[in-house]
Order: C-alpha cells, then sequence, then structure tokens
C-alpha cells in the first residue's frame, strides 16, 4: 500500500464566513454554531469547567436557543458526542463504498479513520475521551445499536474473503478487534505525544500489520487451492 494518506472531505464543523446567511439564519445554522462552540471549549477547557453561558456567548445564541435546541447542558455533551460521531461515521461509509476487495476495505478504513482524527483532532479527542460520560447514560442503548448498524456493513462485506480463503474465519468481534484496536491505540499514542510516525505513514504501515494478522498468507491459500 503505497498511496498516500486521504483526506476527507471537510472538517467536522467547517467555519461559516462571518454574517452569512447560513451563519444567522435558521435553526440548522445555530445549533450548528453552538455544536461548535461546544466542542472548542469542552476541548479547551474540559467538559467539566466550560459553561453554558460560555457556549452561549462563543457561539452567539441565546440562553433560550441552547435550551431550546439541547434541553440541559447533559443535552448538549450528549447531542455533540452523537452529532460527531455520525459526521464521523457518513465520512467512513463514503469512503468504503469507493472500495471492493477485502484488502481495499481495509486499507481504507484504517487510512480514513486515522485522516479523520488528523483533520478533525479536537472531535477525535472528544469521542475518544468521553464515550462513558454521564450524559450519554440515556443514549447507551442507541449507541450501542449505532455502533452494530455501522459495522455490520463492513463484517458483511468481508465475509465472501473469508468464503474464498482469503480471510481467516475470526469471530466478527475478533476480527473487528484486530482491525479497530491498533488504529485506536496509535491514535491514542499520536494525541499523547508519543508517536514516533507521521500519520501517513503510521496508516501504511498499520494496514499491513493488520492484513497480515487477519489474512491467510497467499503460499497457504494456493496450497489449499491446488488441493481442491
Amino acid at each position: 500500500m503505497n498511496r498516500p494518506l486521504r483526506k476527507t472531505a471537510s472538517p467536522a464543523y467547517p467555519a461559516l464566513p462571518p454574517g452569512s446567511a447560513t451563519e444567522t439564519k435558521g435553526r440548522a445554522g445555530t445549533r450548528q454554531r453552538a455544536l461548535a462552540a461546544a466542542l472548542a471549549l469542552f476541548d479547551a477547557q474540559g467538559v467539566e469547567a466550560a459553561t453554558i453561558e460560555q457556549v452561549r456567548d462563543a457561539a452567539g445564541v441565546s440562553i433560550g436557543s441552547l435550551y431550546h435546541h439541547f434541553g440541559s447542558r447533559e443535552g448538549l455533551v450528549a447531542a455533540l458526542y452523537e452529532d460527531l460521531l455520525e459526521r464521523y461515521r457518513s465520512v467512513m461509509a463514503a469512503e468504503l463504498a469507493r472500495h471492493d476487495g477485502a484488502r481495499a476495505l481495509l486499507d481504507g478504513f484504517v487510512t480514513t479513520h486515522i485522516a479523520w482524527s488528523m483533520l478533525n483532532p479536537a472531535a477525535a479527542r472528544f469521542l475518544a475521551e468521553h464515550r462513558h460520560h454521564r450524559a450519554l447514560t440515556e443514549a447507551e442503548a442507541r449507541l450501542q445499536h449505532g455502533t452494530t448498524d455501522f459495522l455490520r456493513p463492513l463484517v458483511q462485506r468481508l465475509k465472501p474473503a473469508v468464503a474464498a480463503g482469503i480471510l481467516k474465519p475470526l469471530p466478527p468481534e475478533l476480527l473487528l478487534s484486530l482491525v479497530i484496536g491498533p488504529v485506536q491505540n496509535w491514535l491514542r499514542m499520536e494525541r499523547a505525544g508519543r508517536a514516533g510516525l507521521k500519520p501517513g505513514n503510521a496508516a501504511r504501515k498499520l494496514a499491513d500489520l493488520i492484513w497480515d494478522a487477519v489474512a491467510i498468507p497467499a503460499a497457504s491459500r494456493r496450497t489449499v487451492s491446488r488441493k481442491s
């Protein structure tokens, strides 16, 4: 795998031009400004330290609008988490739809996960660090179902490669652990400033290592083919 790290289409919350109609009008614009402001404040100060008043001032919206959209400060935290997660998943799903074949799918998953995290460092930190925040308690079942729905198509698309003797016949949870776990671990090291590789190099090496972990060696596949 020699291609450069693919950049995702846009940051999670692209900046809106000052004074634009999108910025000043409409519920969607108000909600986006509130979520973008909350993410910036939570990332800079910590979720517990940032106040709803600071979000109000940074977003340029009223307290009434914040409570109308999110119900409470905890509701804002939960809405931000779910919104960022959906944005990440949309980018991932679009990238995976571009690929056929087990190797291309797994390479695309690894490179796009890292690319999105590099383009959206605050969002990636928030998703990684606040998955078990108390504000998400009521959303737990929905989040679990959403994760299952998100990963199911990937598992289904890899099944033909298992049947063809290309991938090892691993239980889905082990296959996903081998694919996702190393990437998340490297991103934790990168966020902590302990990663020695640049993101593009890390993505390429991780993709190769993950493939070696889940694929049946080519020589063994040829042996199986001759025997059959």
